[in-house]
């Protein structure tokens, strides 16, 4: 159903809403669909993945918890992503010790960042204010590529979820 994401050949990826009314978005390139993320309820806290060869669910651990739980269609735990205390950093978990923050590098910035550590960055999401679309560029880094999938729909979720926060208030 969908086309395996590969990073080396496909630098730039797009999320798309179906439409404004509608809780499914979907990662494409414009010739390839790669996957899907689609919210669940109204809250829009809780949403499932799904690309060509693996389905991940995105939920919070507790209602007033910082914590993000990334766990499989099995309910194994993948990764844990804590946001900071008073910062703008999430801090990505994965259960094979890969750790990663996402964060914006200005509080007025439209843009957002994946980075690591050990590898650099790895990618950035730039979100259009009044538009179905966000643009996601990979960043040709030593990250492992099997990882690429995961960190671009839980970066889209995550910035999805920014926006929904920010349109409450």
């Amino acid at each position: 159903m969908f086309t395996t994401l590969d990073a080396r050949k496909t630098d730039e990826l797009y999320l798309v809403r179906r439409s404004w009314f509608s809780p499914e978005y979907e990662l494409t390139d414009n010739a390839n669909c790669y996957g899907r993320i689609k919210y669940h309820r109204l809250s829009g806290r809780k949403a499932t993945a799904t690309a060509a060869n693996e389905t991940w669910i995105f939920k919070r651990e507790a209602a007033f918890s910082r914590t993000l739980l990334t766990t499989d269609q099995n309910d194994a735990l993948i990764a844990e992503a804590t946001r900071d205390w008073l910062g703008r950093r999430i801090i990505l978990i994965l259960q094979t010790g890969f750790r990663a923050e996402f964060y914006r590098p200005s509080m007025w910035s439209r843009n957002s960042v994946w980075t690591s550590g050990d590898h650099g960055d790895i990618m950035h999401f730039t979100s259009n204010c009044f538009s179905l679309t966000d643009t996601i560029h990979i960043d040709q880094s030593t990250a492992p590529k099997q990882l690429i999938p995961l960190l671009t729909f839980l970066g889209g979720y995550l910035v999805i979820l920014r926006r929904l926060r920010s349109a409450r208030h």
